[in-house]
């Protein structure tokens, strides 16, 4: 799905991997900079909410990184009076390690803002699993995902000649969804 036709209430950017210097790598920054345009295309006002907690030996989140990126990105585009009014839409789910995670850990954020309609920002081959999953958490709910893949990620890798990078995308990927059968297959309890 492109962009929703009516407006939402709030777009969910789901976190990637951080580069070693703790700043959003190459697909968290495809995300949330996609997110990011959407936001100040549909009036800067709807809530951001930004998924991911600490990896590795990093300090900071994957959700608090993307929030520097995200108002340092504001302030570039509209000075101090943009990234003020990002400021008070950004909301971090600092604690998720995976995308079934943040789908738990995302609604009651989303009921508490008491948002109806939301944006699921991921790139293509991250963005089938995650509504997937989100749709399994979110289904009792009178909240309606609208998914919104991230224009250009594979075609960038392609022409980049990042064929390895793509091959260890697909391969996780698809390792991810043999999990996801999996816990369909075996629930575990309590889950």
């Amino acid at each position: 799905m492109k962009n929703p036709s009516l407006p939402l209430d709030g777009l969910i950017v789901l976190g990637a991997r951080l580069n070693p210097q703790g700043l959003p790598g190459r697909i968290a920054r495809l995300r949330l900079e996609y997110a990011l345009d959407l936001w100040l295309k549909g009036g800067a006002s709807g809530y951001l909410l930004l998924t991911g907690g600490c990896s590795g030996k990093l300090p900071i989140s994957e959700a608090r990184a993307m929030a520097h990126h995200a108002l340092t990105w504001a302030e570039a585009r509209g000075g101090a009076e943009l990234r003020e009014r990002l400021g008070a839409c950004l909301i971090l789910e600092e604690n998720s390690r995976s995308t079934r995670e943040s789908a738990r850990r995302t609604l009651p954020l989303v009921q508490e803002l008491r948002l109806h309609h939301v944006g699921l920002v991921s790139d293509t081959l991250h963005l089938k699993r995650a509504h997937y999953l989100f749709r399994c958490h979110y289904r009792h709910q009178a909240v309606t995902l609208h998914p919104l893949a991230v224009p250009g990620v594979m075609k960038t890798y392609l022409k980049n000649r990042r064929y390895l990078w793509l091959t260890k995308m697909l391969l996780r990927e698809s390792g991810a969804w043999l999990k996801v059968l999996w816990h369909q297959v075996w629930p575990r309890k309590g889950a």
